[in-house]
Order: C-alpha cells, then sequence, then structure tokens
C-alpha cells in the first residue's frame, strides 16, 4: 500500500465521529434559527439553554451510537466539543449559546474532517505521485478552510453573537445632536432625466438643514439628457428658498464615476463636514441625514454606510431573483464585518468625514470599486467606519441578466485590484501599521475569495479526473465510498437548507418561492465571478460600465446564447457526470456515484444562468409590451 497510516487509526474508526460532528452541526444551525429571529436580537430564555444543550448533543449522538461499536471515539470526541466550548466561553464572552456550539463544532470539524479524509485517501491504495497530490489538495483545503471559519466568525457575528461592542442600531433624531455641513454628491452619466430627477426630489426633502447637492454629469453627450437636470436644480432652489442644488456638466472629464467625484471634491463648499454619495437612482428616507450625521461627533469616525437596497421588483420574477440574492449579504454579513472593524463603503447611501477622504488622497480613479477602495486608505490614515442594516434608500435592480452580470464582475474584479495595489498594507503589525479591528484578515479574505473557489474547483476536478483516469486504467484497485458518505451528505444538505431559509428571514424574506429564485440568481453568477477574479489579477486596466437604467428594450437573443459560457461548463460537467455513472463498473457504484452528483451538482449551478437570462427575457417582454402613455402637459 502506498503511503503511511497516521498513527494506527482508521478511517473507519472515525466515520461515525464525523457523523456526529455532522449532526450536531445540524442541531446548532436548528437552535440558531429558532434563537435568532431578527438581526441583533436573541429571542429565548436564558433558561432554556441547558435544555437546548442536552437536546441537541442526545440528538447528534442518537445516530452514531446506534451504529458504532466503540462508543468511547465518540465520548472522547463530544469531551472535545465540550472543552472547546469551555474555551470559547471564557475567552469570547459575546457568543450565544447556539453560537458556542456552532463555532465549536466547526473548529473541531476543521481538525477531524481532514484527518478523515486524508486516511481515505491513503487507504484507497493510489499510486504514490496521486495520493501526495490528493493530500496536497486536502492540505490546501484545510488551509482555506481556516481562513474562511475565521473570517466568517465576524461575518456571522449577527447569528453567533448576543453582546455587541459597536452601534448596531442607529438612534432616532436628536434636537440636540451635533450638526455638520453636509455636501451630497450625486454623479450621472447618460442616465434618464426622470430617474435622477425623482433622485433629486427625495434629497431635496431631507430632513436637515445645513446641506447641499452637487450634481455632476460627466461626458454625456446627449444635451437632452442632461439640461433637464440642470433646469431641475433651479426648480428646487426656488421651491426651498435658498441655493441646495448645484449642476455641473463637465466633458471630457477622465475616471468614469471615481473622476466625477473628485470633481466634486474640488467644488463642494469650503466649510463641508462630512461627504454624502447617492446613486443617480436611488430614493433616500428624509432622515437619511438626521440620524446617521450625529455619528460623526466621534473624531475617529471616518465613514458610515448603509444597505444597498432596492424597489420596484416585487412585480418581476426576475427582478425578485437579483433582490433576495443582494440582500442576505447587506442584512446578515454585512453588520457583522463592521463588529470586527472590516465594515467598507458600497458606493451610495453612505457618508465619508471630509477631513478624512482628502487625507486618504480621494477616490481611486483605477479601480473598479472605487467605493470600497477609498474606506482601505481612510482606514489605513486612523480613522474607522461603521455599517448598519438599516435601509436608508432605495435604488434599481439591473433590467437585463447582462447587465446583472456585468454589475458582479465589477464587484469582483474591483477588490481583487485593490489587494494586488494595497498587499503592503495587510502584512503583520510589525511590518505594516495596523488597521482597526480585523480589517486586514477581512479585506484579504473578501478579496481572494474568488481566487479561492476556483482554486478549490480547479483542484477538486482535476483531483477527481485524476482518480478516476486511474482507476480505469488499472492502475489502481476501485474505490470503496464510505457507506457513512451519504448520510453525511443528507446531513450537509439539510444544515445548507436550514441555514440558507435562516439567512433570508433574517434579511425580512419569508416567501420559499423568492428564497429559491435568490438561490438561482446566485448560482447564476458562479462563472462570471471565477471569471472576474482572474481578470482583477491583471494589471491591464478594465473598462468602467455604469448600470444602464433606460426602459429595458423587448430580448431578441436565446437564453443560452446570452449565457454562452456558463451553458458550455453545465454540458461539460453534465457530460463528466454521465460518463461517470456509464464507468461504474470500472470505478465502483459508489465512487460513479459521488463523482456523477458532484459534477451534476455543478452544471446544475452553471444552467442557472440560462434559467435567470430566461427569466430576464420575461421580464424585458412584459415591460415592453406595457403601452407608454401619451404626455400630458404640465399644469401652470
Amino acid at each position: 500500500m502506498a503511503g503511511l497510516h497516521l498513527l494506527e487509526i482508521s478511517r473507519a474508526s472515525l466515520d461515525c465521529s464525523v457523523l456526529f460532528l455532522a449532526l450536531l452541526g445540524c442541531a446548532t444551525t436548528l437552535l440558531t434559527a429558532r434563537a435568532v429571529r431578527a438581526p441583533h436580537r436573541i429571542e429565548r430564555p436564558v433558561s432554556q439553554e441547558p435544555i437546548e444543550l442536552v437536546a441537541a448533543t442526545l440528538a447528534a449522538l442518537a445516530i452514531p451510537m446506534w451504529l458504532t461499536t466503540r462508543p468511547i471515539d465518540l465520548v472522547a470526541m463530544l469531551a472535545l466539543v465540550l472543552a472547546t466550548g469551555v474555551a470559547l466561553c471564557l475567552f469570547v464572552r459575546r457568543l450565544s449559546l447556539p453560537g458556542v456550539l456552532t463555532l465549536a463544532t466547526q473548529a473541531v470539524a476543521l481538525v477531524v474532517g481532514p484527518i478523515w479524509g486524508a486516511l481515505f485517501i491513503v487507504e484507497a491504495d493510489l499510486p504514490l505521485w496521486l495520493e501526495l497530490a490528493a493530500l496536497a489538495t486536502l492540505g490546501l483545503g484545510m488551509m482555506a478552510s481556516g481562513v474562511t471559519l475565521v473570517a466568517g466568525f465576524a461575518r456571522e457575528a449577527v447569528m453567533t453573537h448576543e453582546d455587541w461592542r459597536m452601534p448596531a442600531q442607529v438612534p432616532e433624531p436628536c434636537d440636540r445632536a451635533p450638526r455638520f455641513k453636509v455636501s451630497l454628491h450625486l454623479p450621472c452619466y447618460a442616465e434618464p432625466p426622470e430617474v435622477v430627477k425623482a433622485t433629486m426630489d427625495g434629497l431635496a426633502g431631507l430632513d436637515y438643514a445645513d446641506f447641499e447637492v452637487l450634481v455632476c454629469d460627466n461626458n454625456t453627450q446627449d444635451e437632452t439628457l442632461w439640461r433637464p437636470l440642470e433646469a431641475h436644480c433651479a426648480v428646487l432652489n426656488r421651491r426651498l428658498g435658498r441655493e441646495v442644488f448645484r449642476f455641473f456638466h463637465v466633458a471630457p472629464l477622465p475616471g468614469a464615476k471615481a473622476g466625477a467625484l473628485n470633481f466634486c471634491l474640488e467644488q463642494m463648499a469650503p466649510d463641508t463636514e462630512v461627504v454624502g454619495v447617492i446613486d443617480a437612482d436611488y430614493h433616500s428616507r428624509p432622515d437619511f441625514l438626521s440620524r446617521l450625521v450625529p455619528f460623526f461627533a466621534g473624531p475617529r469616525i471616518g465613514y458610515i454606510q448603509t444597505p444597498h437596497d432596492y424597489r420596484g421588483y416585487e412585480d418581476s420574477d426576475f427582478l425578485t431573483a437579483c433582490h433576495w440574492e443582494y440582500m442576505p449579504t447587506n442584512k446578515v454579513d454585512y453588520p457583522g464585518v463592521s463588529e470586527y472593524g472590516g465594515a467598507f463603503t458600497i458606493g451610495t447611501m453612505c457618508l465619508l468625514r471630509a477631513e478624512a477622504l482628502r487625507r486618504a488622497g480621494g477616490w481611486a480613479e483605477w479601480c473598479l470599486t472605487e467605493d470600497s477602495e477609498v474606506s482601505v486608505r481612510i482606514r489605513a490614515v486612523g480613522y474607522r467606519g461603521l455599517y448598519f442594516g438599516e435601509t436608508f434608500g432605495r435604488g434599481l435592480i439591473p433590467e437585463t441578466f447582462d447587465d446583472y452580470r456585468k454589475q458582479r464582475f465589477r464587484w469582483t474584479a474591483g477588490p481583487v485590484q485593490q489587494l494586488r495595489r494595497h498587499w503592503r498594507l495587510f502584512r503583520p503589525a510589525p511590518l505594516a501599521a495596523p488597521l482597526p479591528g480585523w480589517s486586514k484578515l477581512l479585506e484579504v479574505t473578501r478579496c481572494v475569495s474568488p481566487l479561492l473557489n476556483l482554486a478549490g474547483i480547479a483542484m477538486a476536478v482535476l483531483s477527481a479526473v485524476g482518480i478516476a483516469i486511474t482507476v480505469i486504467s488499472d492502475n489502481a484497485p476501485r474505490i470503496a465510498v464510505p457507506e457513512v458518505t451519504w448520510l453525511l451528505l443528507v446531513v450537509g444538505v439539510a444544515t445548507w437548507i436550514v441555514r440558507t431559509v435562516h439567512r433570508y428571514r433574517l434579511s425580512g424574506c419569508d416567501d420559499p418561492r423568492a428564497m429559491i429564485r435568490g438561490e438561482i440568481a446566485r448560482a447564476s453568477l458562479d462563472y462570471v465571478v471565477l471569471l472576474a477574479g482572474v481578470a482583477g489579477l491583471s494589471k491591464r486596466p478594465i473598462a468602467w460600465r455604469r448600470t444602464p437604467k433606460f426602459a429595458v428594450q423587448s430580448a431578441q437573443e436565446s437564453p443560452f446564447v446570452i449565457a454562452r459560457g456558463e451553458t458550455v461548463a453545465g454540458v461539460i460537467c453534465l457530460a463528466i457526470a454521465l460518463l461517470a455513472l456509464l464507468a461504474a463498473g470500472q470505478l465502483g457504484g459508489g465512487f460513479a456515484l459521488l463523482l456523477g452528483l458532484s459534477f451534476a451538482t455543478m452544471a446544475l449551478r452553471f444552467f442557472c444562468a440560462p434559467v435567470m437570462a430566461a427569466l430576464g427575457n420575461r421580464h424585458a417582454t412584459r415591460v415592453t409590451a406595457v403601452p407608454v402613455p401619451e404626455p400630458r402637459p404640465l399644469a401652470a
């Protein structure tokens, strides 16, 4: 047999222990869903915690105890989980009971799972070169999982914490709250005038006294698009009785949105203390400034960010899918990141301290995500940011699947560009200046996430195909898949479903159909996210593409043509899955089924892209079928 056995432990001796950890993970996920009914709010009596702990443990032990011939192994594993939980209670006092159990189970599984996998590889009697390659892949996967687990501790804090150090809620306006001069910047390029005018109307209704709005149209050639905005500024100023709105049409102006924002920095009032950024399609709430600006009384607060949120999606399956794909990240992940010092700006409905923005050097015109990039430099010069999960404005969702993909490409490639440019800032403290909280870890994991996903998929596919070819060519015996694998798959799927439904409910979604659409939208972006991660590594400049807001045109192309790359990738994965099932006689039935399920799952996720393209086409057809009313003369 090639390779060395790890100590004297066999893979079979760990089967029931691994199953116990999986079942305990599922039980803790259920406890979390029961206890955390809304972000930052635990809804269960403390007196029930001992009962929950005992019930979860017994439920997780039941099946493994029935299957095992060595109960002592399960007792040792339970003791290890409880010891890890006690350590968490001693050193991380802000966790809820479900949080303690969840993190303790994940930490133990991070160690035991790779050991079980390594034993499986060693016992498969593969050629030495393939065994070493598989073990190396497993080791890299373990390191990536460890980094993801640590970052996930922050990202999922909403579900595991019950005590918060950072402000979690925005207080109501107070007459005695400090007031600062605010300059709101509204950049636009070739936007429909009615869309921008509605945004301006919302800003005119802000219940805050000392603010200005700079509307900067950059490089729009069609004068009929920007002249109405200039006129509307004058209308609003007359209505308000003072000059609040100032309009600028600048051409040529390089740097896309970042260039327009830098121009506004030069034109804003000299006494500006807080800068706000509003996208051209966002309708802001009247209390946007009155409730958020007082936080800048803290001298180290550099910026405040509120969620991306959207309107007008309810009557469209396509827009509903997009909307609910966005929301769990905005409502669940980002508040947790903020708690650990990693909050970043996301381009609209955000406020920044003018002094911090100047010290950081303004907006980066080289980056696709100039919004999140500037927050890195603001933290580097000594400030910190806050993120609040309460919605203060709603915008428009891209109307076509192609525009939806382009938006996500920009959001994914931009952070990779940031990492390539600012990697020196993220080195350990002796080699680089400290950043607030876990900023370095959270920024690195966010930026490399698409690259880690691509590397993991590539290594897993190459290892699986390599093992299959080796077995078929009689250079290795057939792979015997442990029977516990199928139970692990079932438990894993059940845990994922419970956790996903819980995240959607925390985001405000209770409709299972909307949740399914949201997951279809998420899967449809896998391909473009992988491409964007690689594109972000390139030193060649990537064109900045805005999201168009004109009325969508009726779709002409087939969904499979729109999602050509995803369709090809899905067909290839489906073909490999079918070939694996056809070769069950040579590979072994269990390994062939496992391989087929893995590639069929990948194919299903890729095929979600043409499904979204079809929903987008249907949305476009329905929108263009609605008759446009004849314009009526304005009342005197």
